[in-house]
């Protein structure tokens, strides 16, 4: 049987909620979709045409560099990622919200991504017209600069950050789970210093993992 995608739900003030979902789960639904993009590279890498070969071999160098920087962009971003690539999730939440009112903060939650990943999706694909218009000149130029067409890449992220979101916001299926322990780390976490020895116990107990780096990001 396939298992959801485990979401946590935490309440980091009275009015903002934030989604977390253990890193290994993200890097196992990742690994799919770098399968995908790798092969569409290695593909416009072997063409006949010397500058789709240049768009290939750019894109190659722009996603190795790209794979190290992406938790530094946007950690939420890879998590609606994760649930672009998932069947179902099951969202984990603390005993401070009611079913309802976790659905709620979901809802909103990823209402708000889905229309951010709209925009910056909208301006990268301006950027990366731009770029592809340039491949003719920029081709024959030895050692072009690789961060060129990294918008083409933040175009494909947004994408799926969007998927994400809207397939939470749709049909597919979405279970809530009161989970107690979420108590104390989220009185913790409205502390005006959260104590991260708190925030590593409960990892440790839950086997979450990721969850202290995401924390710092966030709060």
């Amino acid at each position: 049987m396939h298992k959801p995608l485990d979401l946590y739900l935490i309440c980091t003030s009275r009015d903002r909620c934030i989604l977390f979902s253990p890193s290994d789960v993200v890097e196992q639904c990742e690994a799919g979709s770098d399968d995908r993009i790798t092969r569409a590279i290695h593909w416009l890498i072997a063409r006949p045409s010397r500058p789709i070969r240049w768009v290939g071999r750019m894109l190659k160098s722009a996603h190795e560099y790209y794979v190290k920087l992406e938790d530094k962009i946007d950690p939420v971003e890879r998590v609606l990622k994760a649930v672009a690539f998932s069947s179902e999730v099951m969202v984990h939440h603390s005993p401070s919200l009611t079913e309802d009112e976790a659905g709620s903060r979901l809802r909103s939650i990823l209402r708000k991504q889905r229309f951010k990943h709209r925009f910056w999706l909208a301006t990268d694909s301006l950027i990366s017209v731009f770029v592809v218009a340039l491949t003719p000149i920029l081709a024959p130029i030895p050692g072009p600069n690789v961060f060129f067409y990294y918008p083409v890449l933040r175009l494909l992220s947004h994408y799926r950050a969007i998927r994400g979101a809207g397939s939470a916001l749709g049909a597919m299926p979405v279970q809530f789970k009161c989970l107690p322990e979420l108590s104390g780390l989220e009185e913790n976490l409205q502390t005006p210093r959260f104590d991260r020895a708190v925030v590593r116990r409960l990892s440790e107990r839950l086997q979450i993992r990721g969850l202290d780096r995401f924390l710092e990001r966030m709060v």
